[in-house]
């Protein structure tokens, strides 16, 4: 099991495939294997993918405090140095998107183009109250887990609502609001999730703009493809990237919400190649 010693903690990371280098960001509460299950065996026949477990999560060490975006965007630049790499394609799922974007304005030499799966990002949720699909709201019920959020933590609260509601025979699934139910191994990871919000300081941190403002956003370069699931609550943003970000493109997956690259990644991996094939002879120049 691979693991990088960088800013004093080990993270845990996976590596396949030949080509241009392709790095995959995770978001909250999950792990390598939201990518490992269906995404990188379809990338890894044209780019050489690396994946890891964001600090806190996986098989990555947990310290008490260093959960912002900044924070974790160094991990994600160590970790490059560790590996040898000097430019690759970003991909970054939910705060895993903040994360990458936040990576790409502190280092825009080292982005070739950036992939935001339904990112979540401080800056731009603030304000913006979280409304479930229909069918989400519906499951969320049967799950007892309040629909109706209007704090800027609400992304925050709803994960930290559905560990605690998690059970081996619940009803949840990785179609609706439940990435505990997603992958081998749920029980463990709601039980670090709960853990990781109570014994460190990631709950205030995960929050926290960090130097991520929209102005910084709108600074940025790279070619960024923002992709969404039709029925994400954070599906406003995408259209808050394209005003905002300079060279931006926007897809919708269809019948799916936040967890599409999960539930949908034949149709994500589609959309991520039609863009990397578009990108990739001019990035790496």
């Amino acid at each position: 099991m691979p693991k990088a010693l960088v800013n004093g903690l080990r993270l845990h990371y996976q590596r396949a495939g030949q080509g241009p280098d392709l790095v995959l960001v995770h978001g909250l509460a999950a792990n390598v294997a939201f990518w490992y299950l269906a995404v990188v065996p379809a990338l890894i026949g044209e780019f050489r993918v690396t994946a890891y477990d964001l600090r806190g999560h996986g098989y990555s060490d947990t310290p008490p405090s260093g959960y912002t975006s900044a924070e974790m965007a160094a991990d994600l630049d160590a970790l490059l140095d560790h590996l040898g790499v000097e430019r690759a394609h970003v991909v970054g799922h939910s705060f895993g998107g903040a994360v990458a974007l936040h990576h790409a304005a502190l280092h825009p030499e080292r982005v070739a183009s950036l992939t935001l799966a339904d990112p979540l990002v401080p800056a731009l949720q603030r304000g913006r109250p979280v409304r479930p699909s229909p069918d989400a709201e519906a499951e969320l019920r049967r799950l007892r887990v309040s629909t109706r959020r209007d704090s800027p933590e609400a992304g925050l609260e709803l994960l930290e609502e559905l560990a605690s509601a998690h059970s081996p025979n619940g009803v949840a699934d990785a179609r609706a609001f439940m990435p505990f139910r997603a992958w081998k191994g749920s029980d463990q990871t709601a039980e670090r999730w709960r853990s990781l919000l109570e014994t460190t300081t990631a709950r205030e941190d995960f929050g926290a703009v960090a130097g991520l403002t929209i102005e910084k956003i709108g600074s940025l370069r790279q070619p960024t493809l923002a992709v969404f699931g039709e029925r994400s609550p954070w599906l406003a943003t995408g259209r808050v990237l394209e005003e905002t970000l300079p060279d931006c493109r926007a897809a919708a997956i269809r019948g799916v919400g936040h967890f599409h690259p999960l539930v949908r990644p034949r149709v994500f991996v589609r959309h991520l190649r039609e863009f990397l094939t578009s990108t990739s002879d001019s990035a790496f120049r």
